[in-house]
């Protein structure tokens, strides 16, 4: 595993203001992410993991704090050079798969490529159904998302979030809108993709199985992140140190 962070988090904050005040989201949050691990995001529902997630992938704009991705400051930075950072080098799964309806499962995996470039239209639909029977959908490649079940939708989702080979994989609730089984199959399939491409894989997770499966686990509590909350050396100290999100 690389010692180089390739995400590095100091004093991160995110606050709002509505009808109410001003709403604080996070609160002076300190991570760091090597390459090549698994780390799981883990609290209750609104204590901001999501939140997090989003801003360390550089998908929002921190209050206060630094975030590094990459070797990149994302402080400051204008959303279009966030795009392109993430352009190729970062990859999504998220919740309700957010596949294009409009287009097939390989339309929808060979997309990311197009919109990369310095692939032709043939190479990247190659590298597309490559991936879709990877992932058991070799015969789906020409369906659309509404004729595909939730788990395969999410298959294809994770066959688009790995077709540009990213460095970096986020992850929001993968399973969430899946039952136990098909889940558990989905995390497989994304854990077995992961190790393939020698990725850094950041999710953020309810399921405390799930989050045991990663090297690290950091737990958030009303938008700070718990102490101690760290390593997972196995499945005692996971339970131990994950509590605070049940």
């Amino acid at each position: 595993m690389n010692s180089d962070p390739v995400i590095e988090v100091r004093g991160l904050s995110k606050r709002v203001t509505d009808a109410a005040g001003e709403l604080t989201i996070l609160d002076g949050i300190d991570m760091s992410v090597h390459a090549g691990s698994s780390v799981a995001i883990v609290g209750a529902s609104g204590s901001g993991k999501s939140t997090l997630l989003g801003l360390l992938a550089g998908l929002d704009s921190a209050s206060a704090g630094s975030v590094r991705l990459l070797g990149h400051e994302l402080t400051g930075m204008a959303e279009d050079r966030r795009a392109a950072l993430r352009n190729g080098a970062v990859g999504f799964v998220f919740q309700s798969f957010q596949l294009m309806p409009h287009l097939t499962a390989l339309e929808n995996v060979a997309l990311p490529l197009e919109l990369q470039g310095g692939l032709s239209t043939r190479e990247a639909f190659t590298r597309a159904r490559a991936l879709l029977e990877r992932v058991g959908l070799g015969q789906r490649t020409g369906h659309y998302p509404k004729l595909l079940s939730g788990g395969e939708q999410q298959r294809v989702a994770l066959a688009r979030a790995f077709v540009t080979h990213p460095q970096v994989l986020f992850a929001d609730e993968p399973t969430g809108s899946l039952d136990a089984s098909t889940g558990h199959a989905v995390i497989d399939l994304m854990f077995e993709l992961n190790r393939a491409n020698g990725a850094t894989l950041v999710l953020v997770t309810h399921d405390i199985d799930l989050a045991r499966r990663c090297d690290t686990v950091v737990t958030i509590e009303a938008g700070r992140r718990v102490p101690n909350a760290l390593h997972v050396d196995g499945p005692e100290d996971a339970d131990d140190r994950i509590e605070a999100a049940r």
